[in-house]
């Protein structure tokens, strides 16, 4: 069996030297100086292997998003352990308080690491951002912006490109790395993983997870969005697997179909939804999507979601043409409907697919005057960013018209202001959106 091992030389040399004694798999190292040079590498490399273990979740994610997986694929978690050696590393710079800033891991993760110390935690500041649209340049500028203003005495970074970046500018910088221990664990899962694959199961499996519940102000947003992000990073850690946040109202985890199949018992068994439920104290929307990369499962996860919401106790696995009902066996699957030959040339000029494309179209019918791109982005569940690229697309497409701006007073530039034209009504009353309330657009069975 052969494994290409793939990551920064640090951490391949700390890789190779824990799994030079497993005889029943030879290591191909493959060495990348930036996390997004392993999508190139993994295309250039993969039909030669049997199976890739990433040194991190960032590069995993970032192929997912845009390689074809045709051999089982795994990557090296991060566990918190590795934040006590980084600390004693950096013993020469805690006076008193300990005050840092951290990337990757989340504060109740550094938090949950550190509670058996005797360390007196000052202030945690961390870096959370999107893992298929990383910058090394934007983490080390955190990092840099935080000791500069006086309010860390040390960075701990999980990726070791920002860490060699803090390095050279003499900043107090220590790399938060996974034990040994991990490393072979994780490895001689993968090599277990390897044996039976067959493609299907290494397809993608999104699990989308928000809240359902109205909020009564940002504290409580803030402490129920912690209290999903303990329970779902719990369940996949006892899972392992990847659970990261989505956007600022969702969660999601990551997995293969392989992994989606054993974890749930082949798709019987889903109490693990009502243990995150009951350890939130709150209702919980869940929804699950399957596709060949990440994206497209990411997609069809948001709307499984969209298809349990109000449905207590439900979700669904949906992979764009049937949501099925996981661990209720009386509950019908949702079938859909083909959509129209426009509705799909249209989709693939925008380079989405069609039930995100029914998105949109049902967010821009919701708005009966102006709206902004921000105001469109809060209804569809997007970025503000991305939804000004979405915006220039719908133009082009004559979706919707400009008709003027929006301006405020000393606060920033103006926003553009949009109208939804009538070829968006037309095309979205012949094409309902998957999970929607229309009766002619699912049927049971």
């Amino acid at each position: 069996m052969k494994v290409g091992l793939l990551g920064p030389s640090n951490l391949l040399r700390k890789i190779l030297s824990v799994v030079q004694d497993m005889d029943d798999a030879s290591f191909v190292p493959l060495e990348y100086v930036l996390p997004q040079e392993a999508p190139r590498l993994v295309s250039d490399n993969q039909n030669d292997l049997d199976a890739i273990f990433f040194c991190g979740s960032i590069p995993y994610c970032l192929c997912l998003d845009s390689v074809p997986r045709t051999i089982p694929w795994s990557y090296l978690p991060l566990r918190t352990t590795g934040l006590l050696v980084a600390l004693v590393n950096a013993r020469e710079h805690l006076r008193g308080q300990v005050r840092m800033s951290v990337d990757t891991l989340s504060e109740s993760e550094v938090r949950e690491g550190l509670e058996d110390c005797s360390l007196d935690i000052g202030a945690i500041y961390t870096y959370s951002f999107d893992f298929t649209h990383i910058s090394i340049d934007d983490i080390a500028a955190f990092h840099s912006e935080m000791l500069s203003a006086g309010k860390v005495d040390i960075c701990l970074t999980c990726v070791e490109a920002v860490h060699k970046a803090l390095l050279g500018k003499n900043l107090p910088a220590y790399r938060v790395s996974p034990g040994r221990q991990t490393i072979r664990s994780a490895v001689e899962r993968l090599i277990l993983e390897v044996r039976g694959q067959s493609n299907a199961l290494l397809l993608s499996v999104v699990g989308v997870f928000r809240p359902e519940i109205a909020f009564g102000g940002r504290r409580q947003y803030d402490e129920a969005m912690q209290k999903l992000n303990a329970g779902l990073m719990d369940h996949a850690k006892r899972r392992g697997i990847l659970a990261i946040p989505r956007d600022s109202s969702s969660f999601q985890t990551i997995e293969t179909m392989g992994q989606f199949l054993m974890g749930t018992s082949n798709l019987a068994d889903v109490s693990f939804l009502s243990k995150i439920r009951a350890s939130c104290g709150f209702p919980v929307t869940v929804g699950f999507g399957v596709g060949p990369s990440l994206k497209i499962a990411e997609e069809y996860a948001a709307e499984a979601a969209d298809m349990a919401r109000g449905r207590e106790g439900i979700c669904y696995l949906f992979d764009g043409k049937r949501g099925r009902p996981l661990g209720v066996s009386m509950e019908p699957e949702l079938l859909f409907v083909h959509f129209d030959p426009e509705a799909s040339l249209l989709a693939k000029r925008l380079g989405v697919t069609v039930p995100t494309l029914c998105r949109y179209l049902q967010g821009l019918l919701c708005f009966d005057e102006t709206f902004t791109a921000s105001e469109f982005a809060k209804i569809v569940g997007i970025q503000p960013k991305s939804s000004r690229k979405v915006m220039n697309n719908l133009l082009k497409e004559m979706l919707v018209r400009e008709c003027g701006v929006l301006s405020h007073a000393g606060r920033g530039r103006p926003q553009r202001l949009y109208r939804t034209t009538e070829r968006a009504s037309a095309i979205r009353s012949r094409n309902p959106a998957p999970g929607g309330g229309d009766t002619e657009e699912r049927s049971r069975v």
